[in-house]
C-alpha cells in the first residue's frame, strides 16, 4: 500500500516466481515470513528497521499455470501458449478482464508509478526463479524510459538480485530474433543481453545466488555465460537433505532479506589441512555494500559457502573464493 510508502527511503521490492497450485490452496502467497522447523522469522523486519520500503510484486495468479513455461511466458508477452489467463480457486481459467499486456509491462507500469516521487534516488529490485527474469526485465524497461526521458533518473535501478534463477531451455517463438543470427531467441540470451546493457549503461551491480540445481536437472538453461558476467555465489543450505531440491531452491528468500539482519559473511580461502582464512573482504548478502558487489562481478572468481551449512541463520556464513 502506498500509506506505508516514504519516498525519502531506499526501496526494495521482490518479485515470487511460479505459482502452480497457489489459487486452489485459497489464494495463498509468498511473503516475508520464514516459517520452519520451529523458527518464525518475519524478514523484512530487519530492513524496516534500517529505513528500507520493501515489498512484494505479485502476479501469482497469472503465475499459476501446471507447466512452468506457460507461466514464464507471460512475463515476456500476453500472446503466449496461454494467453493471459489466470486461476482460479476452483482449479479452472478465466480470461475475464485479463490484461492485454505481458507482466513485464504491468510491473513496470505500477512500479514507476509508484516509485515516480520518490527522492531517495536508490532502487533495488530482487527476482526467485522465473521471478529473476521478472526483475531483469522491469529493470531494463526502466533504463529504457530513464534514457528515454520519460521516467525520472530517481527511479533507475541500483543494484539486481538474481535468487536462484530460472530460465527455461530451448527457443521461444514469442521471442523472435532479435539479434538477427538467423536462430529464435531464448529467455536466458535475453537476460545476458540486457544484464550487458544494464552493466555497460549504469556498472549495475548484479548477483547470482545459486542455491540449488534446479537448472541442471530439469527443462532449464544453465546460462554459463551469464555466472561469468555477474557476481557468481553458491548457497549451500547442508541442513536440507540432498535430494530436497525445491527447499534448497525456495530457501534462499529468506536467507537473502534475513541476511540484512547481519555483517556480510567473510570471504575466507581454505589451507590444504582445511583451515579458514579470512581475506578481509566480504562475500554477498543483502548487507554487501553495492561497489564491493562490483568488484567482484565477472569471471575470475567465484563464491561457494564453506561455513553456516547447517544452520537457516545467515550470520554465521562463510564464502570461500574460488577461481571460476
Amino acid at each position: 500500500s502506498l500509506n506505508y510508502f516514504d519516498p525519502t527511503k531506499s526501496t526494495i521490492i521482490h518479485f515470487h516466481g511460479w505459482q502452480n497450485g497457489s489459487s486452489q490452496n485459497n489464494y495463498s502467497r509468498e511473503d516475508f515470513l520464514f516459517d520452519y522447523n520451529g523458527e518464525n522469522v518475519i524478514t523484512s523486519a530487519s530492513w524496516k528497521a534500517r529505513d528500507w520500503n520493501i515489498a512484494y510484486f505479485y502476479w501469482n495468479q497469472l503465475a499459476d499455470e501446471a507447466e512452468v513455461k506457460d507461466a514464464e511466458a507471460k512475463i515476456w508477452t500476453p500472446n503466449g501458449p496461454r494467453g493471459m489467463r489466470y486461476r482460479l480457486n476452483d482449479g479452472s481459467y478465466s480470461t475475464a478482464l485479463s490484461p492485454n499486456k505481458s507482466v513485464s509491462d504491468i510491473a513496470f507500469e505500477q512500479i514507476t508509478s509508484v516509485l515516480s516521487g520518490s527522492t531517495s534516488y536508490y532502487v533495488r529490485l530482487s527476482g526467485h526463479s522465473l521471478g529473476s527474469q521478472l526483475a531483469t526485465n522491469v529493470t531494463k524497461k526502466i533504463s529504457d524510459a530513464v534514457y528515454n526521458g520519460t521516467v525520472g533518473n530517481n527511479l533507475t535501478v541500483d543494484r539486481l538480485e538474481l535468487l536462484d534463477p530460472f530460465w527455461s531451455a530451448d527457443p521461444k517463438s514469442y521471442l523472435g530474433d532479435a539479434n538477427g543470427d538467423g536462430n529464435t531467441d531464448w529467455v536466458g540470451e535475453h537476460a545476458r543481453w540486457d544484464i550487458q546493457t544494464l552493466i555497460d549503461r549504469h556498472n549495475l551491480p548484479v548477483t547470482w545466488y545459486k542455491s540449488s540445481g534446479i537448472l541442471d536437472i530439469w527443462i532449464g538453461d544453465r546460462n554459463t555465460i551469464l555466472e561469468g558476467m555477474v557476481t557468481f555465489i553458491h548457497n549451500r543450505f547442508w541442513y536440507l537433505s540432498g535430494p530436497d531440491f525445491v527447499n534448497k531452491h525456495n530457501h534462499v528468500v529468506p536467507w537473502y532479506f534475513r541476511s540484512m539482519a547481519s555483517n556480510a559473511p567473510e570471504e575466507v580461502t581454505i589451507t590444504w589441512w582445511g583451515a579458514r582464512r579470512t581475506t578481509g573482504k566480504l562475500a554477498a548478502s543483502a548487507r554487501t555494500s553495492d561497489s564491493r558487489i562490483q568488484e567482484m562481478m565477472g569471471d575470475r572468481y567465484h563464491w561457494d559457502q564453506v561455513e553456516g551449512r547447517y544452520t537457516t541463520d545467515p550470520s554465521d556464513d562463510q564464502f570461500e573464493r574460488k577461481n571460476y
